[in-house]
Formats: structure tokens, sequence, C-alpha cells
């Protein structure tokens, strides 16, 4: 794949201090801040559309090579332990180990890494994609949370209720990514993610 000088940038949305999207562009990063902003079928756009408001362009560095800058910044732990972390293309910023000094890191990571020495693949192959039933039911193991009827396909909102017998309507992928019960621990997860889930009766 060819080698492509550009930018990585940052950036953050005024409905969530913790929500944030890191990105490469071999254009202008103000010209793909516009197209993040505009396209309302990408996860990005999908965040405005659901707020109202626009991501903020927070900082870019120029890169060598946007590839190897991209593989530098998300190959790393904790993404590279967590099934699915990227699957929509944001970051859910914590108190613990994805915070700004992670970020920060990343950044500098790289700014610095410079061209690949193989430019005959990309660095970030693409998995095929693990939405289905199994692999959330493999993902909720541990969470004490269950389906209703069933696990779904991973898009569509399916019903499942949690050891406090709260029953609520998400999709399966984004309860694998916060495998929690969002009427008991709303907290952990980002007001995009929250307005999307449908509280049910309790059972």
């Amino acid at each position: 794949m060819a080698v492509k000088a550009g930018f990585i940038y940052v950036l953050i949305h005024p409905s969530d201090e913790r929500l944030i999207k890191v990105g490469m562009t071999s254009r202008s990063p103000e010209v793909r801040l516009e197209e993040h902003n505009t396209q309302f079928d990408k996860a990005a756009g999908r965040v405005v559309e659901a707020t109202g408001e626009d991501w903020i362009l927070k900082e870019f560095f120029a890169v060598e090579d946007t590839y190897n800058a991209e593989s530098a910044f998300f190959r790393r732990s904790p993404l590279t332990e967590t099934p699915y972390a990227l699957s929509d293309e944001l970051l859910k910023l914590d108190d613990k180990f994805l915070n700004w000094d992670w970020v920060n890191e990343g950044l500098q990571l790289a700014k610095s890494v410079g061209v690949r020495r193989d430019t005959s693949q990309p660095p970030i192959p693409k998995p095929p994609p693990k939405r289905g039933g199994k692999w959330i039911e493999a993902s909720l193991k541990e969470s004490g949370l269950r389906p209703v009827k069933g696990y779904g396909n991973g898009i569509t909102k399916v019903a499942f209720e949690c050891p406090q017998r709260h029953v609520f309507k998400i999709s399966g992928s984004c309860l694998a990514r916060f495998p929690f019960c969002p009427i008991c621990e709303p907290e952990r997860f980002d007001s995009y993610t929250l307005r999307r889930v449908e509280t049910c009766e309790s059972k």
C-alpha cells in the first residue's frame, strides 16, 4: 500500500468531555472535520445528528505515513485486549487506562514512527466482523447481563436484563463495548450511547 503523508488529528465533542475521535487524513484536517460533522451515516456524524452539536478540532500534527501513524496510535493496550474496541471509530476516555496521558503518548508515537519498512501491506489488517450472537455472549459472559430472548445480530436492539432485574434494549455490539446495566451504572456509558438505550418495565 502506497505511503501517504498527512495528519493525525483529535476531535472532542461538547456533549461529553470523555468522548473523542482520533483519526488520520492525507487531506486538510479542517476538511475532514466538516465531513465528520455532516456525514450522518457514519459514527461521528450520528453523534452530531443525535446531539445537535458539532465535533471540535482539538489538535493535529503532520505525519510521514498515515497508515503507520494509525497503527502506532491504535495498536496499544488496552485497545488490543478489548474486543471490538473501535467498532464505531470513537473512543471513550476513563480515569484509569484510556485517559489523556494515554492519548498524548499515542500522539507522540504516531508523530515519531516514520515510514513503514514494508509498504506492501497496511499496518492494521482488517479482521472479519465479530458481531454475531456467539461473540456477544462471550463478551458478556462475566457481566451478569443476559438476553430476554436472544443476543440478536449485534446491530438491532434487543432486550437484556441485569441482576437487579432492570430490563433495557440496546444493540449487542454496543453492550459488548459497555458491559454494564445503563440503569444501575449510567456513568459507564457515553451520552450518545446512553440516549440510544430504551428502558423497559422490570420483570
